[in-house]
């Protein structure tokens, strides 16, 4: 979600989304048209908000779900064991944006529309499979202008800093002042290569404490679990060549790259193409209560996916990480976690495809594997806390501040001049 704020923020990236800058306009505003919608007014049926908490309660001990009958959509089995899926069916509905688990549902036929499948299927006595696909009708913008976006992205950070930071804050003025209640460009760097590329280095401030008066239960909420996180994320090639780096630490975000003509170049070294295939390390740790919980150097497959039907990237993790769990983890058998990153792993994939009526869907796809044990217990218990804390005022807080973000960057792209 930070993308997109971040991601149209200079002009460069705006034009990027289509041939000229009335089509550009035209296929961003379906896009957060599409975003917006999702925020506003969020309700749900009693049936998937009975759903929704017993999944974020049990996900990691599948076998209290399995016989719910008021949870799943389908019911089936297989030779392995139970086949369970839940279908769910979201868009606007008078003023309201609302959830709906119901059987057979379609691709999103309208924009903002979304549709949820979540199965999950037995792989053995305690062993379980995960597969969570979303889709959501963000109108009409062609996967492929993903990458004219993100290259006038890189080309508007290949500039001195001055002009970069006057860029977004006059091509999309609105959306600088609302996403700027959380989250706010504190200082830009940009560094001229010898080689004509261009080192660049942004950093992002986190501050719930602007927003406390307007959504108090939403600023309590990051403080509590955005603020006090520790997370990064690096590319880097078979070679060791790093590609990309952001991290986030006491509040500040810092994303560092290297861009040349709005091509990604290794950090350090000489220029060359970016291969398709790239290694992602991941460091995340959070606070609960008095622990400190997560996992370092978890070590996994980058993958750009670009077709013309198709614009994506999937990560998928196989190696184990080393685990940071509070001490009384320690007398809990944690082999089950080895399960995580076995045989295909943990997947992720995000990204834009066409979908059957020629209509744009963004999509996200998650497989998690999981083998019910007292570890697995214990780690889903942690996240229902969070998830417990969310739920309520926390997410009809966050919900309204996005629904007015993705709003303040309808009217920036509306006021933008038609000819570039």
């Amino acid at each position: 979600m930070l993308l997109l704020p971040l991601g149209f923020g200079c002009r460069a990236a705006v034009l990027g989304a289509g041939a000229d800058a009335a089509a550009a306009r035209a296929h961003l505003d379906g896009v957060t048209s599409a975003f917006e919608a999702r925020f506003t007014n969020v309700t749900r049926t009693p049936k998937f908000a009975h759903a929704r908490m017993r999944l974020g309660r049990y996900a990691f001990s599948p076998s209290k779900l399995v016989n719910d009958t008021a949870l799943w959509t389908t019911m089936q089995s297989t030779t392995r064991g139970a086949d369970r899926e839940l279908s769910v069916q979201a868009l606007t509905a008078g003023n309201e944006y609302r959830f709906d688990a119901r059987t057979n549902t379609a691709s999103p036929s309208q924009l903002g529309e979304q549709h949820h499948q979540i199965r999950l299927t037995q792989q053995g006595e305690a062993d379980w499979l995960w597969h969570t696909t979303v889709q959501h009708h963000v109108g009409t913008m062609p996967p492929r202008a993903l990458n004219g976006i993100v290259r006038g992205l890189l080309i508007s950070a290949e500039r001195p800093a001055t002009v970069l930071r006057t860029d977004y804050r006059t091509t999309m003025p609105r959306t600088t002042a609302a996403f700027g209640r959380v989250v706010s460009l504190d200082s830009i760097a940009t560094t001229a290569q010898s080689d004509g590329s261009t080192l660049v280095s942004l950093q992002f401030r986190v501050d719930a404490n602007r927003i406390k008066e307007t959504f108090p239960a939403y600023a309590k909420f990051l403080r509590k679990y955005v603020e006090s996180s520790k997370w990064r994320y690096r590319l880097t090639d078979r070679s060791g060549a790093e590609w990309f780096d952001v991290q986030s630490a006491n509040k500040l975000v810092t994303m560092r790259f290297r861009a040349h003509d709005g091509r990604l170049q290794p950090i350090l070294g000489a220029a060359r193409a970016m291969p398709d295939t790239l290694q992602i390390t991941v460091d995340a740790l959070a606070k609960f209560g008095l622990f400190t919980v997560g996992a370092t150097n978890v070590r996994g497959e980058f993958i750009h996916i670009d077709t013309p039907q198709e614009r994506a990237w999937q990560l998928r993790f196989t190696q184990e990480p080393e685990w940071h769990l509070p001490l009384i983890s320690e007398r809990l058998m944690r082999s089950p976690l080895k399960y995580l990153f076995a045989g295909q792993g943990v997947m992720f994939k995000l990204g834009f495809r066409t979908g059957p009526n020629g209509q744009t869907l963004s999509e996200r796809v998650l497989d998690i594997p999981v083998r019910e044990s007292a570890i697995m217990r214990f780690l889903g218990n942690l996240g229902f806390t969070a998830m417990s804390d969310f739920a309520g005022a926390v997410e009809e807080e966050e919900n309204r501040f996005l629904a007015e973000t993705f709003r303040a960057m309808r009217a920036d792209l509306a006021a933008l001049p038609v000819m570039p």
